[in-house]
């Protein structure tokens, strides 16, 4: 009989919540991009017809969708990381690289959200709304930035721990 250590344990279930928020994440997207081509969704930004769309508009709902392809992307790595962690090889290259490439696009991710909700607060501004509110929409690009951030140091932390193991492994 295989035994799986807690290691072991920790890592699958990493990887099936990775797994799950991708292909969650992924069908959403999909599932948007073919309800507003029909129709069935209205964007918060642009209310009204077509012709009424503002450059602002225009510019947060293209902005919006490139920040969630940049998070999907960083999800994607994420997964790949996950499924290499499976192995029990911490310290490979496909490890390092990949947690590094998460971590740039989940620190993008955050940061492209800090600038949508600059140009919704412009847009408010132009209408003669000034709205400065503090809530967790807040939390989620700080959060998101946090993340990135720590996978990258994380990713350089064990690019040093890899080089010393290699270092003492030619040693002895």
């Amino acid at each position: 009989m295989i035994q799986i250590n807690s290691s072991m344990k920790k890592s699958f279930l990493f990887k099936s919540l990775v797994d799950y928020l991708y292909i969650l994440n992924v069908g959403g997207f999909l599932l948007l991009l073919i309800t507003i081509s029909f129709g069935f969704v209205e964007i918060n930004e642009i209310k009204g017809s077509d012709e009424d769309w503002s450059v602002l508009a225009i510019s947060i709902s293209c902005v919006s969708a490139l920040t969630c392809i940049v998070f999907l992307r960083g999800v994607y790595y994420l997964r790949k990381m996950a499924r290499h962690l499976l192995t029990n090889k911490y310290f490979s290259k496909q490890i390092i690289k990949y947690l590094k490439i998460s971590g740039t696009h989940f620190l993008l991710a955050g940061v492209m959200f800090v600038v949508i909700m600059i140009l919704r607060w412009i847009g408010k501004l132009r209408v003669g709304l000034f709205e400065f509110v503090y809530d967790t929409n807040l939390m989620v690009p700080l959060f998101l930035m946090i993340i990135g951030l720590f996978f990258m140091i994380q990713s350089e932390a064990l690019l040093v721990a890899k080089n010393f193991k290699e270092e003492n492994d030619l040693t002895v």
